[in-house]
């Protein structure tokens, strides 16, 4: 019988929950049922308790070259966003290994490499066994930088939450949901910037919800921090709503909790980021049903409502029409689900 491979998930696991970091954890929980053995390889391994054993690996690039010595899976998936390690990992086809990038973001690539960024990203991509693009966004720009058009597959990272048990919310949290027949949620981090603005839009969370709290008192706010950058950014956002004596509606959340919770909760989801890849939280929202509101930067899953970026006035309108409609949502479950097939047939083909 021939021996089942086994996979290398190299990365970052939760927590830290963001969108590599869930995007494995659900795809290891789909490997798990499956009974394909992996090994998860993980940046932040001494962040916190895991629900599964992960081997940290700290400094990527030095792990990577003492990776190519040791015994490797059969075959290796990598999610990092570095060329280098790319390039480092893709060097496991020289002992017959399978390698797999994922590419989750590719803001600033593309932009001013030299001679031998473009040398080592032309090694990667002979030596490299395919690349899965999150959207059809960073298809284009892999094509760019001269990664064949046969190896690459457009698959975007949305894996649906393991069925059963609810994540149970803290119990602060749980409180703060029941006060309020109107909640929004948002995630992202605090302090980082894109093009002078605001990167995950938390400014215009706050403005947004300045207005909104003033028409109805029953609405409250959760936008759940995946990082801060600048702890100064978030006082000064903490000090606006202050001003309107709204620090209690609005929950700036820094628990390390799974999103998806909130999002099943939460009445509608607003993503106004000023930049963006494939939000996994965008169909996390439209899979469990829950109205989706998101800047126009980059192109959305259908379903999801777009609004001008940074242009608070038709960010307001589009939540309010988006609360008023309360659309069916469940036509598009089924197609935010079958992502993960289409990835293991990458995988393992």
């Amino acid at each position: 019988m021939k021996r089942q491979p086994t996979i290398a998930e190299v990365g970052v696991y939760p927590p830290p929950y963001g969108g590599i970091s869930v995007h494995i954890e659900r795809l290891c929980d789909v490997l798990h049922q499956r009974g394909i053995a992996y090994q998860i390889y993980d940046e932040n391994g001494e962040s916190g308790p895991k629900k599964r054993t992960v081997i940290p690996i700290g400094q990527v690039e030095s792990w990577c070259r003492k990776y190519l010595f040791q015994r490797n899976a059969d075959i290796v998936h990598n999610h990092f966003l570095r060329w280098q390690v790319r390039f480092l990992l893709s060097l496991l086809r020289l002992k017959g290994k399978k390698v797999v990038h994922t590419i989750h973001s590719m803001r600033n690539d593309g932009e001013g490499f030299d001679f031998i960024q473009k040398l080592l990203i032309k090694v990667t991509a002979l030596l490299s066994d395919h690349f899965i693009a999150v959207s059809e966004e960073v298809e284009q720009k892999l094509l760019e930088i001269g990664i064949p058009q046969q190896k690459i597959s457009v698959i975007p990272a949305f894996i649906p939450p393991p069925e059963g048990e609810p994540t149970p919310l803290p119990a602060y949290v749980e409180q703060f949901v029941a006060r309020y027949a109107t909640l929004i949620v948002a995630n992202g981090g605090i302090g980082n910037h894109y093009e002078g603005v605001d990167l995950y839009g938390a400014d215009l969370c706050v403005e947004l919800f300045l207005e909104l709290a003033q028409q109805n008192e029953n609405c409250g706010f959760i936008y759940a921090i995946t990082h801060i950058v600048d702890r100064k950014s978030l006082d000064e956002l903490k000090e606006r709503l202050a001003a309107y004596n709204l620090t209690d509606r609005f929950l700036f959340l820094e628990e390390k909790m799974p999103l998806h919770p909130l999002i099943r909760a939460a009445s509608l989801f607003v993503r106004p980021t000023a930049s963006d890849g494939d939000a996994i939280s965008v169909r996390e929202a439209l899979y469990v049903g829950t109205p989706v509101v998101t800047s126009d930067v980059v192109r959305r899953p259908a379903g999801a409502r777009l609004f001008k970026n940074r242009d608070l006035a038709d960010f307001k309108q589009a939540c309010l029409d988006e609360l008023e409609q309360q659309r069916d949502l469940s036509a598009y479950r089924e197609q935010q689900g079958q992502y993960v097939e289409h990835l293991l047939n990458v995988l393992l083909k």
